[in-house]
C-alpha cells in the first residue's frame, strides 16, 4: 500500500509519532476500535501460529484478513501488569504496575486519551485488572468472570448501541476469560462452566491422546490430561471470539472499525505464566483495519507496550508523552519499526504478592534470564503450579533425575542463565559458561545493565551485585503459600 492510500484508509497521517487526523479537516469521523483480549492463551494455540488441532477457526479467520505480528511479547507475563502495559504503553516500573497494583494516578491511558478525543469507551470484563478507576473512565462497563460465549457477543452489541445513541465513535475493550484456569472439564470448573453443557460445551473435545506436550512441560499422563483440558478451554475461547465478531459484523459501524487482538500472556503452566521464559511472554497479535492492503506476517520483535501508540496513530489521536512503546504505523506502510534490538521482559510480584522478580533480555534466538530472587532458599510458588501438571512433575522427580533437575530449576531458580531458543526451546540447558557464547553474553549483560539504569528499574542494585559476585536480596512483603 502506498503511503497516501494508508493515510486515507486509517483517517490519519503518521508524522513524528503524531497524527493530523482527517476528521479535523473533513466530515470523516474517527474509526471505531474493537480491542479483543484473551486470558492466558499461549502463542502456539492458534492455527495461524502453526497449531494443527483446529482449536481456533474464528480467530484464524480473523487472522486471514489481518496483519499478524509473529514475534510479539508481553512486557510482563501476569494478568494485571500486562493489561496495564497495553493500556499505558509503559513498562511496569514506569507505570507503577509492578504486579497486581494500580498504575500511578495521572498516567495517561488509552481509555483516557480516546475519551478526550470524543470516544464512547466500553469494557467487558477484567476491569479489576485496570486500576485505578480514575485512569480507566469507562462509559459502559460489564464486570464478571463468566465464560458463556453469548455474554460477550451480547455485551458488544449493547456497547455499540449505546455509542450509537450518543453519536460517538466507540472503543470497546472485550476481555475473554478463557482459557484461564480452571480448565474445561476439570473438577474446579464444573460449577462455573455449568458442567460444560449448552454453550459452555465444545463440539469436538480434545483428548490426552490428541495433543503433543509442549517443550516446556513433561510428557506425563497427568500433564497430557491437563493440557487437553486447556486446549478445550481454548476452543470455547474461540466460540466467544466468534460471538464477538458476529456482533460487530451485524452492526452498521463494522465497516468503519479497527479490530485488534492479543492474549495477555502465555500458558498458565510451569515455565510460562509469571516467568520470563519463552512460553510466558510470547503473545501473537492481530490487526485488521478497513480497506487495508494484503495482510502480512511481520517478523519484527514487537511488544504489548506498542499497542497504545500504534492504536492512537491509527485512530488519528495525538500521543501523550512518556510512553515506552513504539508505534507500528510506519511499519504498516513499508517503513521501519523503531523498537529495541534487544527486548526486555519483566516479572516483579505475583498474585500472592510474593516477590519473584525476573528479567529477560533477548533477540529472536538467545535469551539472558536474570532471577534475583534465586538465593537457594526461597521456593517459587504460583497459581500455575496448582492443578495436575506440577504435582505430577513433583511426584515423577522422586525417581527421574531429569525431571528432578527441572523441578529444582523451577522451584529454586537460577540467578543468571543463558538459553539458545532455537536449539533448546524448552530452556532446559543453561549455557551461561559456554565459551562459544562468551561475547554475546557479555553484550547482553551490558545492554541489560544500561536498560535497568535508564528506565529506573528497581532491580538495579541486585543486578550490580550479581555482576560483582555479591549476594542479592529480594524484600518480601508477603510470602507465597506452599
Amino acid at each position: 500500500m502506498k503511503r497516501r492510500e494508508f493515510l486515507k484508509t486509517t483517517t490519519g497521517a503518521v508524522a513524528a509519532h503524531s497524527l493530523t487526523p482527517m476528521w479535523a479537516k473533513a466530515s470523516t469521523s474517527h474509526p471505531n476500535l474493537l480491542f479483543i483480549t484473551v486470558d492466558d492463551m499461549n502463542w502456539d494455540m492458534p492455527g495461524f501460529m502453526g497449531n494443527t488441532l483446529g482449536l481456533t477457526p474464528h480467530l484464524d479467520q480473523l487472522a486471514s484478513r489481518s496483519h499478524r505480528f509473529m514475534h510479539n511479547r508481553t512486557t510482563a507475563p501476569i494478568c494485571q501488569p500486562s493489561r496495564e502495559a497495553m493500556m499505558t504503553g509503559r513498562v511496569p516500573h514506569r507505570s507503577g504496575a509492578l504486579g497486581f497494583d494500580p498504575i500511578h494516578e495521572g498516567i495517561p491511558t488509552l481509555v483516557m486519551e480516546l475519551r478526550k478525543a470524543g470516544y464512547f469507551t466500553g469494557s467487558i470484563h477484567k476491569q479489576e485488572h485496570m486500576q485505578p478507576p480514575s485512569c480507566f473512565p469507562w462509559d459502559y462497563s460489564l464486570e464478571g468472570k463468566g465464560r458463556a460465549p453469548s455474554e460477550y457477543g451480547n455485551a458488544v452489541t449493547h456497547a455499540i448501541a449505546a455509542a450509537r445513541t450518543k453519536k460517538q465513535p466507540f472503543f470497546i475493550n472485550c476481555n475473554i476469560n478463557d482459557p484461564h484456569r480452571p480448565f474445561y472439564g476439570s473438577r474446579g470448573a464444573a460449577a462455573v462452566d455449568h458442567n460444560e453443557t449448552g454453550e459452555y460445551h465444545v463440539a469436538r473435545e480434545v483428548t490426552a491422546n490428541d495433543i503433543t506436550v509442549p517443550v516446556n512441560l513433561e510428557p506425563l499422563p497427568a500433564v497430557r490430561e491437563e493440557y487437553a483440558q486447556y486446549c478445550n478451554s481454548a476452543q470455547r475461547m474461540d466460540k466467544s471470539i466468534g460471538a464477538v465478531l458476529a456482533a460487530l459484523a451485524a452492526a452498521p459501524e463494522s465497516e468503519h472499525t479497527i479490530i485488534f487482538f492479543s492474549a495477555d500472556h502465555g500458558m498458565p503452566f510451569p515455565f510460562a505464566k509469571a516467568t520470563v521464559y519463552n512460553n510466558g511472554t510470547r503473545t501473537p497479535a492481530l490487526l485488521h483495519y478497513p480497506h487495508m492492503s494484503t495482510p502480512k506476517a511481520f517478523e519484527e520483535r514487537t511488544c504489548n507496550i506498542d499497542y497504545m501508540p500504534t492504536l492512537l496513530d491509527l485512530l488519528g489521536v495525538p500521543q501523550p508523552a512518556g510512553m515506552d512503546g513504539k508505534s507500528w504505523a510506519p511499519l504498516l506502510h513499508g517503513g521501519k519499526y523503531d523498537g529495541p534490538n534487544l527486548l526486555v521482559t519483566h516479572v516483579n510480584t505475583v498474585h500472592s504478592l510474593a516477590a519473584y522478580p525476573m528479567r529477560a533480555i533477548q533477540d529472536d534466538r538467545y535469551s539472558l534470564v536474570f532471577t534475583p530472587w534465586s538465593d537457594g532458599k526461597l521456593l517459587f510458588s504460583i497459581e500455575s503450579m496448582t492443578g495436575l501438571t506440577y504435582p505430577a512433575m513433583h511426584a515423577a522427580a522422586k525417581t527421574d533425575p531429569a525431571i528432578a533437575a527441572r523441578v529444582q530449576q523451577l522451584r529454586l531458580g537460577i540467578p543468571l542463565a543463558f538459553y539458545d531458543l532455537k536449539e533448546d526451546p524448552g530452556q532446559r540447558k543453561n549455557l551461561i559458561d559456554a565459551a562459544a557464547h562468551k561475547n554475546r553474553i557479555a553484550h547482553m549483560k551490558k545492554a541489560l545493565l544500561q536498560y535497568i539504569k535508564e528506565t529506573g528499574d528497581p532491580q538495579l542494585d541486585n543486578f550490580q551485585r550479581l555482576l560483582a559476585g555479591k549476594p542479592m536480596h529480594v524484600e518480601q512483603v508477603k510470602r507465597a503459600n506452599g
